[in-house]
């Protein structure tokens, strides 16, 4: 079962919240310029996993405290999401969007680069309004990060770099960043105790790079229907992914130097390509990036030992589960 699906199915207990986020949401994409309605109207119908406010709302509620502000917290961090999916997409040169036609092919490039740095902008406007100096602070870092994460990935593609390290220094950025942030701005919000708010920022650092790398795996083992995107896609766009990373690191330096060089080769042709993901099934990319995605789980889920029984933390917990098996 797909995490959107089971996410979705757990996330009765703050339905409330939720439906108020989407309002909120809505009122905050409403926008003067008839172009910019129309993007945020159609952006509107391609709703993603909503992953990230779910997640400012439950650790805000599993600490005990709240604040409504919280939810407000959560619509500028999903705002900033969106920015950054549809700049990707430009980058990517991508078409499809869950399974849609993305922001940059229904309308143009032009358009997509302004929507997400509107969207970006208005995030910042409305976490400034909240008042709370150091959640803009975490929000405004993140997105730093992210930024700086987007344009690492770019050049260790370009550098057929596939050390671990480079690796995880990227995702830490592109990923773990603001999923990190949307865990800490909703205890910060909430006035929750400094502790737990340190301890929910870790959760969500150790949650996106099991996310990310969960994400890495899909890209071998997923298809075009479930996934949205072409098997083997982040591979041809010269994405390094700890699947291949894994699978370099198990091979003979024959195998290896022959795969590093159709990496680092100006025009890989589709067989070539088809070899990289054969490659990495046969020395168990995909099972050994696995294993990674599970000790990240396990460091999440040590986070939460410091928060009271709770509905909420019971979902948070869950939520590490779902990320490590998910199939979209």
């Amino acid at each position: 079962m797909s995490s959107s699906g089971s996410l979705g199915q757990l996330l009765g207990p703050i339905q409330k919240e939720i439906d108020l986020f989407e309002q909120r949401l809505d009122e905050k994409l409403q926008a003067d310029v008839g172009m910019v309605h129309d993007v945020a109207r159609y952006m509107a119908t391609l709703k993603g996993k909503r992953l990230r406010p779910a997640l400012t709302i439950l650790c805000a509620r599993a600490t005990g405290h709240w604040d409504d502000r919280v939810i407000d917290a959560g619509v500028g961090v999903e705002m900033i999401h969106a920015a950054t999916v549809i700049h990707d997409d430009v980058v990517d040169q991508a078409d499809i969007r869950r399974g849609e036609a993305s922001v940059n092919s229904k309308w143009n490039d032009h358009v997509a680069v302004l929507m997400g740095d509107f969207l970006l902008a208005r995030a910042l406007c409305l976490l400034v309004d909240l008042g709370n100096l150091e959640a803009l602070g975490a929000v405004a870092r993140a997105t730093e990060r992210l930024s700086q994460g987007e344009i690492f990935e770019f050049q260790i593609g370009l550098q057929a770099d596939t050390s671990e390290a480079s690796y995880f220094t990227m995702v830490g950025d592109k990923t773990a960043s603001l999923i990190s942030a949307a865990c800490r701005i909703g205890p910060l919000m909430a006035d929750a105790p400094r502790e737990m708010i340190e301890a929910l920022t870790k959760y969500g650092e150790y949650l996106g790079l099991a996310f990310q790398i969960a994400d890495d795996m899909l890209d071998f083992t997923s298809d075009v229907s479930t996934l949205g995107k072409p098997v083997g896609h982040d591979l041809r766009e010269r994405k390094i992914t700890l699947p291949l990373i894994k699978a370099l690191d198990a091979a003979p330096a024959a195998e290896r130097a022959e795969v590093v060089g159709i990496l680092a080769s100006a025009e890989p042709t589709e067989a070539d390509w088809t070899r990289v993901c054969d490659f990495v099934a046969q020395h168990d990319g995909v099972a050994a990036a696995q294993d990674t995605a599970h000790a990240y789980a396990a460091k999440a889920q040590a986070c939460l030992e410091i928060l009271p029984p709770s509905v909420s933390r019971s979902i948070l917990e869950t939520a590490v589960r779902l990320v490590v098996v998910r199939d979209n």
